[in-house]
């Protein structure tokens, strides 16, 4: 866990001046898929955290930090559910498309909670909302794009190890 909650953070660092663009979600999702949905739950609430704290642009307020922490639980326990209910190996759905799914509702799910929380703090709910529409656009676009560009890679790596018996609950 301790690994993914790392990777999670350090790959974020790289792209942190690109706005909405990140590979956290992605990472997050993983650690669910590959360690199971507590665990993904575990490395999402932590990961966040860290990361927020020690946010060189400050520690987002309660409310914010909050709605960070539980977007993130959802997504890592995302990522095991997909795994238990086999969900990207189904025959009705080519596993880009999954991802592609997932990427694009586990980051709708995250910006409308964390804005959702912004607008309880301002005050308006309306006018922040749809300010946020362009940058949640963004983030939604490039999630849903990171989700379906690194799906063969990540399948590619998960099918070695799972010959290699790395995975072992694979």
């Amino acid at each position: 866990m301790g690994i993914f909650v790392g990777l999670a953070i350090a790959l974020s660092l790289p792209l942190v001046h690109i706005p909405n663009v990140e590979l956290f979600t992605f990472t997050v999702f993983l650690s669910g898929y590959l360690l199971g949905w507590f665990e993904g739950g575990v490395v999402g609430a932590l990961a966040i955290f860290i990361y927020s704290f020690f946010n060189p642009y400050g520690f987002p307020p309660i409310p914010v930090a909050f709605a960070q922490i539980l977007s993130m639980i959802i997504i890592g326990v995302s990522g095991g559910i997909a795994f238990k209910t086999n969900f990207l190996y189904l025959k009705k759905i080519s596993p880009f498309l999954g991802m592609a799914l997932f990427g694009f509702s586990l980051t709708l799910i995250y910006d409308f909670l964390t804005n959702l929380s912004v607008a309880y703090l301002a005050g308006k709910f309306l006018e922040v909302m749809l300010s946020a529409i362009p940058f949640s656009l963004i983030h939604i676009g490039s999630n849903t794009f990171i989700f379906v560009v690194l799906t063969p890679v990540f399948f590619k790596l998960f099918e070695m190890g799972k010959s290699s018996g790395v995975f072992g609950r694979a």
